[in-house]
């Protein structure tokens, strides 16, 4: 997901998603490092972004083995919670919100709070609260960062941003579609607005440039203006391809190519025609270029799935879902919840052959393999603002939503959290 004001992520997202990727492992796999592409996923969780400059995991397009937490809420989708609590926005965070002392603010972060109170409950309600937990950790904690990124933004040079702009969007958040919100597919007023930024010029926030398309790459937040992108584009990221694009990789690569969603009941094929949000590709063969169906994918506790997609869809993983086989040798399953855990807990794959279960780091945390053979995954929690940081998915730590992880020295992963800056050279 895109910001087209502050915030579209995982899944930018989420989005971040950022962010950056995380999925689930395949049934029966061995936890690894993440493989950057649309079939075989393995499993760690990173930060997404929360800005029009913040960039998400790419585009698993609901058509990995296993459950890619990326897949949003389908349009019939009627899931009860299958997380733990503490992946659901409370009654008390909620109050907090409210209660924040609004009176104090200045005109922008009243406009920027509001807006982030009704992206971060849209997040949440499209996801079951399992989004929130996963990136943020409490919807108190999504509403600050977002607004924070959204007063950022509108500081920026050159910016078209305004309150208006900003109020107009709060409004059309209530009604929006889940699988629109996920696509990168925003209602009129949350396009982002066309700045003055020329093609190349520095920018950090989509609505600093003419072509309202900021290009940040996936590990930086300053970027310069570039064309919006178009199918067929290079990308690496779903941020990398725009509005209403994915990011189709095919197999083991970590590059692909910007390509437009398929929806319900059209043909599609893992790393090259993703499916809709909460869609799964069923039946394709990549290795043949055999295409598949985009087929809904179940949003409840217990739903008939299929692992591998061969037969019937897998779980929808943006709610918090695992297709766990019901025995050895089988990828037909039921969907679980995957609980959210704590830093230094156990996550990734419980149980073998068969698996019994699958857990995921809260908070924007990743799953790290053990480096001693036998020991279990366990998760490490993402580094705070300004501190050190490494993309090595192998290693981490990540950072919070929305900051990235900026390389230090080119071509290097380990770098410092940092946040969405008004000050782009």
């Amino acid at each position: 997901m895109r910001a087209y004001h502050l915030g579209r992520s995982v899944l930018r997202p989420s989005a971040s998603r950022e962010w950056l990727v995380y999925a689930f492992v395949a049934f029966g796999a061995t936890l690894t490092a993440p493989v950057v592409g649309c079939s075989d996923t393995t499993f760690a969780t990173a930060s997404g972004g929360t800005d029009g400059s913040t960039d998400a995991p790419p585009r698993k397009d609901a058509s990995s083995p296993a459950d890619a937490a990326r897949d949003a809420k389908g349009p019939d989708g009627d899931a009860k919670s299958p997380g733990s609590d503490a992946t659901q926005p409370s009654d008390a965070a909620k109050d907090a919100a409210k209660d924040a002392g609004t009176d104090a603010l200045t005109p922008a972060e009243q406009a920027c709070t509001a807006e982030a109170e009704a992206l971060c409950t849209l997040r949440s309600s499209c996801t079951d609260g399992f989004n929130i937990g996963l990136f943020y950790g409490s919807l108190a904690a999504c509403i600050s960062r977002t607004s924070a990124t959204c007063v950022t933004a509108l500081a920026a040079a050159d910016t078209s941003q305004t309150l208006a702009n900003i109020d107009s969007c709060t409004s059309s958040y209530p009604a929006e579609q889940c699988t629109d919100y996920f696509d990168d597919d925003p209602v009129a007023s949350c396009v982002p607005p066309v700045g003055t930024g020329a093609i190349g010029a520095p920018c950090g926030f989509d609505s600093q440039c003419a072509s309202a398309f900021c290009a940040t790459g996936q590990y930086r937040v300053c970027g310069t203006c570039q064309r919006l992108p178009a199918v067929g584009a290079p990308c690496q990221v779903e941020a990398d391809c725009g509005r209403d694009l994915g990011c189709a990789i095919p197999g083991s690569l970590t590059e692909g190519t910007c390509a437009a969603f398929v929806p319900s009941g059209g043909q599609c094929l893992t790393g090259a025609r993703p499916c809709m949000s909460g869609y799964a590709c069923v039946g394709d063969i990549p290795a043949t270029a055999t295409s598949g169906i985009c087929t809904l994918s179940p949003t409840t506790v217990g739903a008939a799935c299929d692992g591998t997609r061969k037969t019937a869809p897998n779980c929808n993983g943006t709610y918090g879902l695992a297709c766990i086989p019901a025995a050895a040798g089988t990828s037909i399953g039921t969907c679980k919840a995957i609980p959210l855990v704590e830093a230094g807990m156990t996550c990734g794959d419980m149980g073998t052959a068969p698996l019994t279960g699958i857990t995921d780091c809260k908070q924007g945390g990743l799953c790290v393999k053990s480096m001693t053979a036998g020991n279990p995954a366990t998760c490490v929690a993402a580094a705070a603002d300004g501190m050190p940081c490494d993309n090595d998915p192998a290693t981490g730590p990540p950072c919070l939503t929305p900051a990235k992880c900026v390389a230090n020295a080119d071509g290097g992963t380990a770098g410092t959290c940092t946040l969405p800056t008004a000050a782009c050279p």
